[in-house]
């Protein structure tokens, strides 16, 4: 790659002649694209080490207390002793807690950082099966109720469901086992030594070798999830509301949602089966939908732009003259009493402030669409020139396709490696005393050695690094694809023979790639830096919620809000930026410069464009999320299979609003693009002979010169098809003046 050879001074005639896209290019940026590079040598050294230590089955199929990652073959880590760690769990799949309301979505709800000893503790055990039965404590009174539990966990491990710890009947429950086998009825419960109670097996803290209790449950992402249509008739008798409201709170923090609409899930899920090729349609609906209106956008923006502002100017004409209509009413009223109480007094007065403060503002709004009126006029031109490109390369509209594949997949590269790194901790053991009412158990056997995953110490420093990377690769990506669509409508708007203009999309995604990476990780960079900043703060925020004054919460929202709009600010300027660098080739500290000082100079225009023209856009996505919203609504609702039909309309919605952002994402870089080029063409040229315009006759009448250049132009052309003329009769040479005039007397030849 050759590097621009760039002129440190240039003066006023030779800046002026520098227009229109440089063909000359030179790489921009270099120092900031090897920085990236570098970036992500540093992202591929914690993903080989995340690969190492890491193991992302802990997250999907959850790990039992002893480190053994359920439904798949465990080898025990060096570093720990317990003995029943390093187990094959191929055939169990299933993750069971013997308390669910300590059910957390890591496996061990043990420790965090800097701690010895678990806050509350569950045992945790993989299982071939999720329970389908319910096991309570005394199920029915005077028939060995003490006894119960451990005879029905024997009966239902000889059945194939065994919930009590690893290898219990074959070591320290041999002999409760064997005891159990001998009793094949409820009633022989009554009259056992009580060595054989349950209590002396259970402890109280969950923490086995037997559990305290089993609730039927299913099998959700690998865990063993209480079904809570059993809680409310067996449970609640025994344990009260009180439990049942535990493991509702918890599991509805774990799930995200509410348990107890698992069923209105389940027929939504149907649903959404049942009417798929509804969902179909409705999804290709919205891309005929928002094809059509891209291409009515120009004529649809005109008619609600003046609509928008026909109807602002009554308003603020009607709604003075109301609020006076009212006041003048009540005046009139309290005059014609004899008696005025305070309260109708100030009343009046109110209203009158009401209408002057009213009347104030709805002039100042009257003046303001006055005065804008011309510059409105210049935004529906943009969109008139946007579309007229954007059907000149239908292709542009597909390109936010491409963008959307490269950030799903640097996402879900981004997504593999967390896995990695979030389980990249070191096995280590932890001693646990379990704690009985009473029990025939050793202190050997009253213990329990498990095994918990010990973050490092630098782990936190590892999810800055790893999240800036998500940041910045997903900002490189957008910006890539905001800059080459700005190269092709700068090709377009710099060619004064639209018609020559040959694969723009292509070529400006070539510059892109070529020769302008340093810039868009320049500019990527800083936008990550703010994310990044704000992602802390809000980190923060949430940790120390609790313990906050209402100053701190108060400044770190406001702090948090000056961020934010920092970020749109940056965003903005970034925008602009990459399109001056695609005409122009410059890099992004001098991007910035230019476009900044263009941008101040049509501050005007440029708030009118970004207010008025996101609104409209706005609009364009709405009537396509509406349209296909109805669409769906017809087509579903008076399906009798169909239960919630708003739950397919919801999916075709949110489908049909993904894609009209897509296609409308485009069609503002493009009307941002063109604006930026005409007020660098306004700025570099004055439409006189030598230094024409190159923006459309639309374009040329909103700048001052309009006149006068619609004239130089006509001479142009008249000259161009005078010398065709001559060239089809066999004349050469230059066309007389005179001759010219006469042949076209309305173009107004000079003497030359």
């Amino acid at each position: 790659m050759g590097v621009k050879k760039v002129k440190p001074f240039q003066t006023a005639e030779e800046d002026k002649k520098d227009v229109g896209p440089l063909k000359d290019r030179g790489c921009t940026d270099i120092i900031c694209i090897l920085i990236f590079i570098i970036f992500l040598g540093g992202m591929g050294v914690i993903a080989y080490f995340a690969f190492t230590l890491g193991d992302p089955w802990r997250i999907l199929n959850g790990y039992d207390s002893f480190g053994n990652t359920c439904g798949v073959k465990n080898t025990k880590p060096e570093n720990v002793t317990a003995t029943l760690a390093g187990r094959d769990m191929t055939d169990y799949p299933y993750l069971m807690y013997f308390d669910p309301t300590v059910m957390l979505p890591d496996s061990l709800n043990t420790l965090n950082t800097g701690e010895t000893t678990p806050k509350e503790f569950s045992m945790m055990l993989c299982v071939k099966k999720c329970p389908d039965v319910n096991v309570y404590p005394v199920p029915v009174e005077g028939l060995g109720g003490d006894f119960y539990r451990m005879w029905t966990y024997n009966k239902y491990k000889n059945e194939g469901q065994d919930f009590c710890e690893y290898d219990f009947w074959t070591t320290y429950g041999e002999e409760v086992g064997k005891k159990m086998d001998e009793i094949s009825e409820l009633t022989g419960l009554s009259g056992l030594d009580d060595k054989f109670r349950d209590v002396n097996y259970i402890s109280e803290t969950s923490s086995g070798p037997c559990p305290k209790y089993v609730i039927k449950s299913d099998p959700i992402l690998s865990r063993c999830i209480p079904m809570f249509e059993e809680l409310s008739d067996e449970i609640k008798g025994y344990f009260g509301s009180t439990l049942i409201n535990d493991l509702e709170t918890k599991l509805n923090a774990l799930l995200g949602t509410d348990v107890s609409a698992s069923q209105v899930m389940q027929y939504a899920m149907a649903d959404v089966m049942n009417s798929y090729r509804e969902i179909a349609v409705m999804c290709g609906s919205s891309l005929i939908i928002s094809f059509i209106i891209i291409l009515l956008l120009g004529w649809i923006a005109q008619i609600m732009i003046y609509a928008i502002s026909i109807l602002a100017a009554v308003a603020c004409i009607a709604g003075p003259a109301y609020f006076w209509y009212v006041w003048y009413q009540a005046k009139e009223k309290l005059d014609q009493q004899t008696i005025k109480l305070e309260s109708q007094i100030d009343n009046v007065e109110t209203l009158m402030i009401y209408a002057i403060i009213i009347t104030v503002i709805c002039v100042v709004v009257l003046l303001l669409i006055i005065f804008l009126r011309s510059r409105v006029g210049l935004m529906v031109t943009l969109f008139k020139e946007a579309g007229f490109m954007v059907m000149r390369m239908i292709v542009i509209l597909f390109t936010p396709i491409i963008l959307a594949l490269f950030i799903l997949a640097w996402a879900a590269l981004w997504s593999f490696v967390s896995g990695y790194i979030y389980t990249a901790g070191t096995a280590t053991n932890l001693e646990f005393p379990r704690e009985f009412t009473e029990t025939v158990l050793s202190a050997a056997e009253k213990n329990i050695t498990m095994v918990y995953y010990k973050d490092h110490d630098y782990i936190i420093w590892v999810w800055l690094y790893h999240l800036f990377g998500l940041y910045w690769g997903t900002e490189f990506f957008l910006a890539c694809h905001e800059m080459a669509i700005a190269g092709a409508f700068c090709q377009f708007y710099w060619t004064r023979d639209k018609r020559k203009v040959s694969f723009p999309v292509l070529r400006g995604i070539w510059w892109v790639f070529r020769y302008h990476l340093g810039t868009v990780a320049f500019g990527s960079c800083i936008i990550a830096i703010i994310q990044l900043i704000r992602t802390i703060l809000a980190y923060i925020q949430n940790k120390t919620k609790d313990s906050q004054s209402e100053i701190v919460k108060y400044l770190l929202m406001c702090l948090q809000c000056c961020l934010w709009c920092f970020e749109k600010v940056m965003k903005f300027i970034n925008r602009n930026a990459y399109i001056y660098t695609a005409f122009k080739g410059s890099n992004f500290c001098t991007s910035c410069k230019k476009v900044f000082g263009l941008l101040m100079s049509n501050l005007v225009r440029v708030g009118v464009i970004n207010c008025v023209g996101s609104f409209i856009l706005f609009i364009g996505k709405f009537l396509v999320v509406m349209i296909t919203g109805i669409l769906g609504y017809f087509m579903l609702s008076k399906d009798e299979q169909i239960e919630y039909w708003a739950i397919p309309v919801l999916i075709a919605s949110i489908f049909a609003f993904a894609v009209a952002h897509t296609f409308f994402s485009v069609y503002e870089i493009g009307i941002d693009t063109i604006f930026v080029c005409f007020a660098e063409d306004e700025t570099k040229n004055d439409g006189t002979a030598g230094r024409e315009y190159y923006m459309s006759k639309n374009l040329m009448q909103w700048v001052d010169n309009s006149s006068e250049a619609l004239k130089n132009l006509k001479r142009k052309k008249g000259q161009q098809r005078a010398q065709a003329k001559a060239a089809k009769a066999g004349k050469s040479g230059e066309v007389d003046a005179k001759q010219t005039e006469q042949m076209y007397p309305s173009l107004e030849m000079d003497e030359k």
